[in-house]
């Protein structure tokens, strides 16, 4: 995708203030409406910014557990892949998924409201997503970082 200038302040405005309206946007921006409005919606329909959501703190409404489980899979195979990954959409407990290279092949951001309902989770979830070996899990002990925004 190719951004120019307009594009970057866009970005770099909508992701610092959200909540901006478009006419605030505009004159963010140096654009009047429509163009903001169009770019914006090009924006959108290429993928480089998503749907405006409000985002929850999981601590704030009782997960005070994360962890990242780091998966290993028994068999490669385009197939088994494919069904572990749609499988791992079905578990709300997951955040995150990534694919990995090296030791391990996926890694998971798991959030649950105790340790105790995180074991359930390994062991009524986790553990039966297909194609699994193994699961090693890192308990998180503190947020150093976090942050959504990207440097544009």
């Amino acid at each position: 995708m190719e951004l120019d200038d307009s594009d970057r302040r866009i970005l770099r405005a909508i992701q610092a203030q959200p909540e901006l309206t478009m006419r605030e946007l505009g004159e963010a921006t140096g654009l009047s409406h429509s163009p903001c409005w169009r770019r914006l919606q090009r924006l959108q329909d290429e993928g480089a910014v998503s749907a405006r959501r409000f985002v929850i703190d999981p601590e704030a409404v009782g997960y005070e557990i994360l962890v990242f489980c780091f998966v290993k899979i028994t068999h490669h195979q385009r197939e088994r892949l494919k069904a572990f990954e749609e499988s791992v959409a079905g578990v709300p407990e997951i955040l995150q998924c990534y694919s990995l290279s090296g030791e391990f092949d996926y890694v998971l951001q798991v959030i649950a409201p105790s340790i105790r309902d995180y074991e359930a989770t390994v062991k009524n979830a986790l553990v039966e997503l297909p194609n699994v070996q193994s699961i090693y899990t890192s308990v998180t002990l503190k947020r150093v970082k976090h942050s959504l925004n990207v440097p544009i």
